[in-house]
Formats: C-alpha cells, structure tokens, sequence
C-alpha cells in the first residue's frame, strides 16, 4: 500500500481526505495527515458564526472520529518542518520522521500585515483563526466595559467582510476600510460590489473606500487611523484582513521551487518541481497565479 502524506489540515486538506475515501482506488493508499492548529479543519469562511454557537466544534468540517472511521491518520498541533525529498521522509518539529510515497503540500496561508507605522500596537488583530476569534472578542468585551464600541476593519475581501460582520456582532461599531475604489474588488465588478455594499451598510456596518493608512495613533494601544488623503478615523479596535500569503516555507526551505513572489510552483496535474511531491490550495502558484480553490484537491497519482 502507498502512504500519502498531507501536510496541512485545513478547508482544502480536508477536501482531498473528503474526495480521497470517495476514490475508487481508496484501498491502494493509507494516508496520513499533518495539522499544525490544535482541532481538526473548520470553516474558516464562516468563522464569524463562532460567537452564536454553544462550542467551536460546531465549526468543525468533520470530527476526529471521522478521519479514524474512514482509515486517517490525524496529527493535530505538529508542524512538519524538513521534506528529506531523495529519501521520501517529513520531519517533524518535535524531531519524528515519516516515510511517505506522494507528499501533498496543502499549508494554505498566512495573513499579510500591512507595513503602516504603528501596526504593533495593542487592540490590532488578524482574522484567520479560532483562537484569533477568541482574543478579538476578549478585547472587544474589555472596551465596552469602558464605554468604547469603535472597530475598523482593513480590508475589503471576504474574509474582511466576515471580520466586520463579527465585530459587529460583538456589538462594536464597525467600520470597513478597503484601499480599492470598491468591495471585493477581485470578485466583482462595479455593479456587483455596489449592491454588495449597500447591502452591508443596510447592516449598520460604514464603509470606506480608496483609503491608504498612513499611520495607527495611539499611546500604546490603538486611538486611531490616519490616511495618506489627511482624513483620521477613531477607533479603539483594528482586525487585519488584508490579504494573504502563501505558506512556502517548508517547501522553500527543503529545495523545492516556489515563485519569486511565493507559492510552490505547480504544473497542470499540481506537481511540484519534486516528482511525488503535489501541493493543493493557497500555498499553490499555477501560472503565476495562486488561486486557493478547493477543487484541484481532487487530484492525486494515478
């Protein structure tokens, strides 16, 4: 039998178990899987549900016992961090290493952090993660205990619009800043985004476009933004969702090739310049482009 190994255990990690046990070839492989968060993959998508939920395992995309019931092997909190590619092994951090027969790299990303003065201050966030949720509703709940309900949002995609909607629901007003002329502006056009955005502030949520920040003010925590137009903004809270970076560095580090701008190069059947070595997802440069899409996940050696 052949040992896959997949590293990551995210939204499309999960997607390649979910269309691996659906393969008619399924009994010809074992896999094992590798996952650096401390649960099995969730819906990231839909992490502002988390604050109406009674646990964070309804965000789940399945339990533990459904990767020991279909035949995987689930690692949770390791991170592997050298591919012996000439001797087909992964090391771990915790110094364990793994024969494999195909490797899959499915790391996804990181957030970008934009490069403004002052974006170390208390009270900025980034929205990736479960445990990011937890600490932004900590804060939020410490700011309304002293009568201040301001957050901004810095980015206009979707998952900065998620962000908005869950400051929002912790009950801070919000504010979403995007440096495009529009919302979502990878996605849609002018027509699209303005209904998308009528329908957002129609949530109570205010929206401000072609914003470049300049500057976060504040003694030691966040007071407010200024912009390169001269404007200012005042908020007591910041959540970070401006764009993503791939999650190279294991590939990068072991010799694999990645793009100039990152990304683990692919062909068209998601190879890597290693021959058994695939990668799938965010961390995934086809034609210079990074797509994140779930689908290509179903692709795997014949």
């Amino acid at each position: 039998m052949n040992r896959i190994i997949l590293i990551g255990n995210g939204m499309v990690g999960y997607k390649f178990c979910e269309k691996l046990i659906a393969h008619p070839k399924r009994n010809q492989y074992d896999l094992l899987v590798f996952g650096e968060e401390i649960r099995p993959a969730y819906d990231r998508v839909h992490l502002s549900e988390y604050f109406s939920l009674q646990s964070p395992d309804e965000l789940l995309l399945a339990s533990r016992n459904w990767y020991q019931e279909n035949g995987i092997t689930l690692r949770t909190s390791e991170l592997i961090s050298w591919i012996d590619f000439e001797n087909k092994k992964v090391l771990t951090h915790k110094g364990e290493s793994f024969d494999y027969d195909y490797l899959v790299l499915a790391t996804g990303s990181s957030p970008f952090i934009p490069p403004i003065k002052g974006v170390e201050k208390a009270g900025i966030f980034i929205y990736r993660t479960i445990e990011d949720l937890e600490s932004i509703q900590n804060y939020a709940d410490k700011l309304k205990a002293k009568g201040r309900f301001q957050a901004a949002v810095l980015g206009g995609g979707l998952l900065g619009l998620e962000a908005a909607n869950a400051s929002k629901e912790l009950g801070m007003t919000t504010h979403v800043i995007e440096f495009a002329p529009r919302l979502m502006p990878r996605q849609l056009d002018q027509n699209g985004s303005d209904l998308l955005q009528s329908k957002i502030e129609n949530m109570g949520i205010k929206i401000h476009l072609g914003k470049n920040s300049k500057e976060i003010v504040g003694e030691g925590k966040v007071e407010r933004i200024d912009f390169t137009d001269g404007t200012s903004l005042p908020v007591d809270m910041i959540i970070i969702s401006a764009g993503i970076r791939p999650r190279d560095e294991v590939a990068k580090n072991s010799g694999i090739a990645v793009g100039e701008r990152g990304g683990v190069l692919v062909n068209n059947k998601m190879e890597t310049s290693i021959p058994g070595i695939y990668a799938i997802g965010e961390v995934a440069l086809y034609n210079q482009n990074i797509y994140g899409l779930v689908a290509p996940a179903t692709k795997w050696p014949e």
